[in-house]
């Protein structure tokens, strides 16, 4: 039951979710949004060419094949899974092919980054340097996909292809 429960907590602010955004789609409070570009380690990249994988993005098992149909038919997915099933991977690479193909203008990364006990407080630096290590997977797969400069050129906060949202627990939990 709680698990039902959950699932439709998380529906509803989806709905929520879209609809505020269909009435402020280019609105975004920047205090909400991180530019990963702050997040330090991105200057080492550099902005020499390079390649980038163009390989198809394949399904290893039954799952990952309903998760890719899902992800091109319908607009709004939540995916759970154990660690390693390639949730994130399979969303990411989908991300960068669908902004390389123009099919999105940007691609909003969110993650929930606190445990429901937890506190960002007791990290070092600045909240851009607490968030690195939980986007850390999602950057990686789009350094990949999108190669090293194009990803670097899309971090950028005047251009915005690529930006970070950090979400925390506590909004899903008491809705």
């Amino acid at each position: 039951m709680g698990r039902q429960k959950a699932v439709i907590k998380a529906r509803r602010e989806a709905k929520r979710v879209l609809r505020r955004d269909s009435r402020s789609h280019k609105q975004r409070e920047e205090e909400s949004v991180t530019s990963l570009v702050q997040m330090g380690g991105v200057e080492a990249i550099g902005m020499a060419r390079d390649s980038r994988d163009t390989s198809p993005i394949l399904a290893r098992n039954e799952a990952q094949l309903h998760y890719l149909k899902a992800i091109e038919s319908k607009q709004l997915i939540f995916a759970t899974g154990e660690a390693g099933c390639g949730k994130t991977w399979i969303s990411a690479a989908k991300a960068a092919e669908a902004l390389i193909h123009k099919d999105v203008d940007r691609i909003i990364v969110t993650r929930p980054v606190l445990q429901a006990d937890e506190d960002l407080g007791f990290l070092p630096g600045d909240i851009a340097e607490k968030f690195a290590p939980y986007f850390r997977p999602v950057y990686d797969v789009l350094v990949r996909r999108l190669g090293a400069s194009f990803m670097q050129y899309c971090l950028r906060p005047e251009i915005g292809k690529v930006e970070i949202c950090a979400v925390r627990l506590y909004a899903w939990m008491y809705l």
